[in-house]
């Protein structure tokens, strides 16, 4: 049992604790069969399978069979309780059962289970499912052998979970960081701060002055949007933006993925400035190419965003403003600009 214990805090990978921990389960509660799941954000009664020592007809359309299913329907009612079938139906209706039949036909000869539904979070439910294809009942202490390991598996389950979720966030966080300039604050759903990049904080003293920022480091201006964005998270907020001589600052928030309790995160970019167009320009380029032109100093990605199209448009854009204008290139673009201005 200790060395059980041990296995389910040894790693954070999902499959690996759950299988190792299986196997030294089946020295402590023998059992023909057995299947440890997880629900997975699809839907209710999908459930990805860290062990599945079970005929594979048995996994194949579950979710179909999860209404007819009674070891399910039991521990439902009552999580985080080890059940023996005895307690969850007669033996009469257990043998009427549509799984106690389905089982027999797919060659796996149910006549005893015991099981417990792991439940540490609304968000998430797990089963540990045992099975005798022989008269050989699931004693009292086999019982509370596995209600004593419960709390084990349910606490490996949810320090799995925890760290996916975790590495997921850190994964998008490095793919919003990707880009030039970018730096980056993450607060947690109640708009604690929980993690800043190495240069946000030069960032923000940069762009505004030491009375401007509260004790946290936070601008008052930056802070009363991340209280809107605590107060309603699911709907889209503008950019702020913030002049200076050469630059703007750019502070957009987006959320992060995590279902409930979700994170988010403030991004702050050093936009350069708009570069201004000559007059003659002005009766040359239509209204959507000034824009791009406005922008020659911005990335593709950056004013694609900003003006709500896509890349593709924008090169094309430019494609076109160099042909009216006889430019051969972005650099040549900025400088006739600024030369004629």
């Amino acid at each position: 049992m200790l060395d059980l214990v041990a296995e389910l805090g040894g790693s954070l990978d999902l499959h690996e604790v759950l299988g190792h921990a299986y196997g030294l389960l089946s020295q402590l509660v023998p059992a023909d069969h057995g299947a440890l799941c997880v629900s997975r954000p699809e839907g209710h009664a999908v459930y990805d399978w860290a062990v599945a020592e079970m005929p594979e007809r048995f996994f194949q359309g579950y979710a179909e069979m999860v209404p007819h299913d009674f070891v399910r329907i039991a521990v439902a009612e009552q999580p985080n309780e080890v059940l023996r079938d005895t307690e969850m139906l007669s033996r009469a209706s257990m043998e009427r059962s549509f799984l106690y039949n389905h089982c027999r036909d797919i060659g796996m000869q149910l006549e005893h289970v015991m099981a417990v539904m792991l439940r540490d979070d609304p968000s998430w439910h797990g089963g540990l499912i045992l099975y005798r294809d022989k008269r050989i009942a699931f004693s009292d202490h086999e019982r509370a052998i596995l209600q004593k390991l419960s709390r084990h598996f349910t606490n490996a389950v949810k320090n799995c979970r925890l760290f996916g979720s975790m590495a997921q966030r850190a994964s998008l966080l490095d793919g919003v960081l990707a880009g030039i300039g970018h730096e980056a604050i993450v607060f947690n759903a109640s708009g604690a701060e929980v993690a800043r990049t190495s240069s946000a904080e030069k960032m923000l003293r940069a762009w505004f002055k030491p009375t401007e920022l509260d004790p946290g480091g936070l601008p008052t201006q930056l802070a009363d949007r991340v209280t809107w964005m605590v107060k309603d998270p699911y709907t889209p907020r503008e950019p702020y933006w913030r002049g200076g001589a050469l630059a703007d600052l750019k502070v957009s928030i987006q959320r992060l993925p995590g279902g409930v309790g979700a994170s988010f995160v403030m991004l702050l970019e050093e936009v350069p400035q708009l570069v201004p167009i000559p007059l003659p320009w002005l009766r040359i380029l239509s209204s959507a190419e000034i824009k791009v032109a406005e922008r020659v100093c911005w990335d593709n990605a950056l004013i694609a965003s900003e003006l709500s199209i896509t890349e593709l448009t924008v090169k094309k854009h430019f494609s076109r403003i160099f042909d009216k204008l006889g430019i051969p290139n972005r650099a040549a673009l900025i400088h006739m600009a600024w030369r004629q201005r």
